[in-house]
């Protein structure tokens, strides 16, 4: 019974570890050399710019990006929601 736990616990972790995933930021130097897959936008992210950055990288994992670039982000007025786009790249 010990063993199932900590087999069970291990496949629990590991499937943890896949959801958090994220494509890394890269500058525009570095964008140069990769190959472009679109762009990926986010809306209404409550919190402070660093929040709006965390939701385009897992956005852009989910698309199979493994790197992406902020093109802009910006909160409208005195709200505490953000919205960005980046760039996404292979």
């Amino acid at each position: 019974m010990k063993k199932l736990t900590a087999v069970l616990a291990g496949a629990l972790l590991t499937a943890a570890s896949f959801s958090s995933f994220a494509a890394t930021p890269i500058d525009r130097d570095q964008a140069q050399s990769m190959q472009s897959l679109g762009s990926v936008s986010v809306s209404s992210i409550r919190g402070s710019i660093d929040d709006a950055t965390e939701q385009l990288s897992q956005k852009a994992a989910e698309r199979g990006a493994s790197h992406y670039r902020v093109i802009g982000v910006d909160n409208l007025g005195d709200s505490s929601l953000w919205t960005g786009t980046a760039e996404i790249y292979r």
